[in-house]
């Protein structure tokens, strides 16, 4: 994947793909400070962002046209973003060859005019890449993803701060999410990203991933993202160091989302090469199967 987005990505033939990146990986899992870290590596999110919310006051860096566009693909899917059953690639396909599409194709034609990296984030395109490759080859790009990794328990704390969400709900979206971001990127660049390894030592984070893709840290920029963006206080809930004797029994998903991650985590600070063996690894085929069984039977508040 060297030199997949950098400065070379551009030589070759009129109809070689142009790159951009995609940030994946589920709510509230640092994917916002993923995206803000990008314009490092000289990533445009473009300048029609959501604003900025008590929940998130340092900004989500989602486009508001792309952010409306998912919440409608899930609405056709019967879903919303705190919903964890499954989706269904083959109706996502379909609604990429049909006017959805072609109106997502119009769409991020637009965005992506003037833009030599183009990038976009927001946590339910994970769930939704079977809709959004079709289009995003049609619009002539090629993805690089990035799939923010965090631990689930304080992805969990998180929701249940926020939204009052259950415990066994919020591990059942982190592994949907997770899943779905992992098969919804097969066969393309990605990188996974520790949240963890971000806010200690961004540089060399974001060092790994320019390297990855080809693409070169900016010095001042980096200084304005790690000196001035970057706020571990913000991080409100971390993973515990070991469960309390005291605490609630773990349902079946609480259970197995910490060891998909731990697996997952082994692979954050991988380069591409190592990370597919890491992932094709029979450890965490089964630990995947055993998650999709569980999300298939969960009974969730």
């Amino acid at each position: 994947m060297d030199g997949a987005c950098g400065p070379n990505a551009a030589a070759g033939a009129e109809n070689r793909p142009r790159p951009c990146l995609l940030v994946l990986g589920m709510h509230r899992s640092g994917t916002s400070a993923l995206a803000r870290g990008l314009a490092v590596l000289g990533a445009d999110l473009g300048d029609e962002l959501l604003p900025e919310h008590p929940c998130n006051p340092r900004g989500f860096f989602e486009d508001r046209d792309i952010y409306a566009c998912n919440k409608a693909l899930l609405g056709a899917l019967g879903l919303a973003w705190a919903d964890a059953a499954p989706v269904e690639p083959r109706r996502l396909v379909a609604l990429a060859a049909g006017e959805t599409g072609a109106q997502a194709l119009e769409l991020v034609r637009r965005k992506i005019a003037g833009r030599p990296l183009p990038a976009f984030k927001d946590p339910r395109m994970s769930r939704l890449m079977p809709f959004w490759r079709p289009v995003l080859a049609a619009a002539g790009l090629m993805p690089a993803c990035l799939l923010a990794l965090r631990h689930p328990d304080a992805v969990a704390q998180s929701l249940a701060r926020r939204d009052g969400m259950a415990a066994e709900t919020a591990h059942a979206l982190w592994l949907c999410h997770t899943l779905d971001a992992l098969d919804g990127s097969r066969g393309l660049p990605r990188l996974l990203v520790s949240y963890e390894r971000l806010l200690a030592a961004p540089g060399r984070e974001l060092a790994r991933i320019g390297h990855a893709l080809g693409l070169r840290v900016d010095a001042e920029a980096l200084a304005v993202f790690a000196g001035d963006f970057l706020d571990a206080a913000l991080c409100h809930h971390g993973a515990p160091a070991a469960a309390g004797g005291g605490e609630e029994p773990r349902g079946l998903c609480a259970r197995l989302s910490p060891r998909l991650h731990a697996a997952l985590e082994e692979l954050a600070a991988a380069l591409p090469e190592t990370l597919e063996q890491g992932l094709a690894r029979a450890r965490l085929a089964r630990l995947r199967g055993q998650a999709r069984e569980a999300l298939a039977g969960a009974r969730l508040p």
